[in-house]
């Protein structure tokens, strides 16, 4: 494991990105066993750029569907707010079921998936065979709609302009395999936020030994099976979408076991007893980072008494104050 540091790269958190990033890949393409033909990421810039040079411009760049959908899902409900325009609300999760479909079934091809992402203009104006295409849909969903759009409305037009915009279908390209990266942002968001909060500080060695904690929990309660009732049925948690105003729910796992905790403080009795404190000392990474500078900000702690003094407080104090209430 590698864990970088903004330090390396005078405290720019987006050069940090692309940083790691490249390390990860050169190893992939030069030292490891793996054969790498397609990456996945999200919608960074940084990461597009660096995906279009050298030598990486062979492996194919997918991003993920899931926060392009997620987009999608704003821009709909943003148009939803304007005047005239309600009557789409009942529009966006059908909208974004059929990109997800698009995505799905267009095998690879970019001229396969705009044809059919197009096709939803149609299908919202209850036309479902048109020159050059058709719905995949059964003749019992068109009953069971009634609420199409009528084209000279102002919610199509708006709609008309989102669907067709230059800047998303000229970069629907990346989505043609539908890949997702929700097993990182699982990881990211339920385990690694746990051992390592943003709300506090912490320096080289405690956060690389945090997050190979983080990784053995991870990995140790990847297989966690759904949590069942006494009746059978699976514990699912329900809410409504604050975008689409519309129910949704999650299944509930299993707690996890943290079986693997004694075997790990073993583990870790061996290797620590009877050795002296003077014997544990700061890894080589860390002083290098240290030489460059002690702390993200660059500059030594003037003390926390100090800093106090100098903050300016929003809260009236004193006797004007009290004059004042």
């Amino acid at each position: 494991m590698e864990v970088g540091d903004s330090r390396e790269v005078d405290r720019h958190s987006s050069k940090m990105e692309r940083l790691l990033i490249d390390r990860g890949l050169q190893h992939l393409l030069t030292a490891s066993p793996l054969v790498i033909w397609e990456i996945i990421s999200d919608a960074s810039r940084n990461i597009i750029s660096l995906m279009k040079s050298d030598p990486y411009k062979h492996l194919q760049h997918s991003l993920d569907i899931w926060h392009k959908a997620k987009k999608l899902t704003t821009s709909l409900s943003d148009i939803a707010k304007k005047p005239g325009c309600r009557g789409q609300l009942q529009w966006i999760r059908p909208i974004v079921n059929h990109f997800w479909w698009c995505c799905s079934t267009c095998k690879g091809s970019v001229e396969r998936l705009l044809k059919r992402w197009m096709g939803i203009l149609y299908h919202i104006n209850n036309k479902h065979v048109w020159a050059g295409g058709r719905c995949r849909h059964s003749e019992e969903h068109e009953a069971e709609c009634s609420n199409w759009l009528q084209r000279y409305t102002v919610v199509f037009k708006n709609l008309r302009m989102l669907v067709t915009n230059r800047d998303w279908c000229g970069s629907i390209k990346f989505y043609t395999n539908c890949r997702q990266t929700w097993a990182v942002e699982n990881f990211f968001s339920h385990t690694l936020l746990h051992y390592c909060p943003k709300q506090k500080s912490y320096g080289y060695d405690a956060y690389h030994i945090r997050n190979m904690l983080a990784v053995m929990d991870h990995n140790n309660h990847l297989e966690r099976m759904p949590l069942v009732g006494q009746d059978g049925e699976v514990y699912a948690k329900g809410h409504v979408s604050r975008r689409t105003k519309q129910w949704v729910a999650y299944e509930e796992k299993a707690p996890k076991d943290f079986k693997y905790i004694p075997e790990l403080m073993a583990a870790c009795m061996r290797a620590t007893y009877g050795v002296t404190e003077t014997k544990f000392r700061k890894s080589r990474k860390s002083i290098s980072l240290d030489s460059i500078a002690k702390n993200l900000s660059g500059e030594t702690n003037p003390g926390s008494r100090i800093l106090l003094v100098k903050m300016q407080s929003r809260k009236k104090t004193g006797p004007a104050a009290k004059e004042s209430c």
